[in-house]
């Protein structure tokens, strides 16, 4: 369970690097698509893992796991946090969690860069793409638009 992001890494963290279930490029690739798909990103993620290991069950049991323990566990800590409102530390501990969140995404954003490391272009792409949006503040939408098209025709001539 996760507050604030992170579950990526963490699904990364136990699927490829604990358990070895499946490997770093599959893992890639079913980030990438359920980054495409609507809907939140690491549900998607977590159908497309449970596919590819058990088929349509695997990801209708992944999706089941994902969602209903954390369902029960927000509700106890929605009651939780209301019985502790006053509790002075409950600000500070928040922020904990949301840290080692960020931490996890960090994590995520160093495994895709050594890998598009290995395709140059990727890493053009990656560039022009942060510095139009972190830099130059230009919106997301419309450069995702002009830079996808150029993305895909690059890793399609290198197949």
């Amino acid at each position: 369970m996760s507050f604030g992001g992170g579950l990526s890494g963490w699904l990364y963290r136990e699927f490829v690097l604990g358990k070895r279930w499946i490997d770093e490029e599959d893992f890639s690739s079913s980030l990438a698509i359920s980054q495409m798909l609507p809907g939140a990103n690491v549900v998607n993620l977590v159908i497309c893992m449970g596919e590819q290991l058990r088929g349509p069950v695997g990801a209708l049991t992944c999706v089941i796991g994902f969602l209903v323990g954390p369902f029960f566990a927000v509700v106890g800590l929605c009651q939780l946090f209301d019985a502790l409102a006053g509790y002075p530390l409950l600000p500070v501990i928040s922020d904990g969690v949301a840290f080692a969140a960020m931490g996890l995404l960090i994590i995520m954003c160093v495994h895709g860069v050594r890998r598009a490391m290995r395709f140059p272009p990727s890493i053009i792409t990656i560039a022009v793409t942060a510095i139009l949006v972190g830099i130059f503040r230009f919106p997301l939408i419309p450069v995702a638009c002009v830079i996808a098209p150029v993305s895909v025709a690059l890793a399609w001539r290198r197949i």
